[in-house]
């Protein structure tokens, strides 16, 4: 059976793509991996001398998202496994799956963001470039924007 992996990160997309990983790990009885990447070069307008303090508080960051992450999917009687990777986020989300040997990549879009036919919405680029690289399957979750408790999964590309 191939992994379902959720990316995850905090923001208002990380219940939304958290719960539609727990709901497709259910119903295909895959096992599900959360994973949340570091990524170093975010903070590089960061005082000198700080950088180990904050990364160091980024992946404290992490690790908190994750422990949610995992109490929701125990919460639905779903043991997952909680990942950490520090460097590039696609760079490391595609090793990661290639790693693994995934079937199912689930990513998180805010409710604000674009979904357009015409495949410039960021999110779905990322999503298209992670399938071109990896050859897994990846679906993009957005919250609902009238419902905070509802979203709407759809696979990339379409």
């Amino acid at each position: 059976m191939n992994e379902i992996v959720c990316a995850t990160r905090g923001g208002e997309a990380s219940r939304a793509v958290q719960m539609a990983a727990i709901e497709q790990a259910k119903a295909s009885g895959s096992p599900l991996i959360f994973l949340y990447v570091v990524a170093p070069d975010a903070i590089k307008d960061v005082e000198p001398g700080l950088e180990d303090a904050v990364l160091q508080e980024l992946v404290w960051l992490g690790k908190a998202v994750l422990n949610v992450a995992e109490d929701r999917a125990e919460s639905e009687g779903l043991p997952a496994e909680k990942v950490i990777r520090m460097g590039n986020v696609r760079d490391e989300i595609c090793g990661f799956l290639m790693e693994q040997q995934a079937g199912l990549l689930l990513l998180g879009a805010p409710r604000s963001a674009t979904t357009s036919i015409f495949g410039d919405d960021p999110v779905e680029r990322f999503a298209s470039s992670i399938h071109d690289n990896t050859g897994v399957d990846v679906a993009v979750v957005r919250p609902d924007i009238d419902d905070p408790d509802s979203y709407y999964t759809y696979l990339v590309p379409a």
